[in-house]
């Protein structure tokens, strides 16, 4: 394909309590779920099967670790 791929990872929020992190944590799984959906229609509409079932596999598991941690949240105390 030629070039060098690159990468930057998304910045970290600090986060001041531990809701604060499993808000970023459930923010972070979203956007994950969204970018792997992404990828998942990009690789489709190239035809790499493998690739996108792959891909899908992996929205699953962001998927549910989303649920999780919305489900975590849901039952924090106030």
């Amino acid at each position: 394909l030629g070039g060098e791929p690159t990468t930057t990872p998304r910045p970290v929020p600090v986060a001041k309590t531990n809701r604060e992190m499993l808000e970023a944590i459930l923010a972070a799984e979203k956007k994950a779920t969204s970018d792997y959906s992404k990828r998942a229609r990009e690789a489709e509409e190239f035809g790499d099967k493998g690739l996108v079932v792959q891909l899908e596999d992996m929205v699953r598991d962001e998927s549910g670790h989303s649920e999780e941690t919305a489900r975590i949240l849901k039952d924090w105390p106030l």
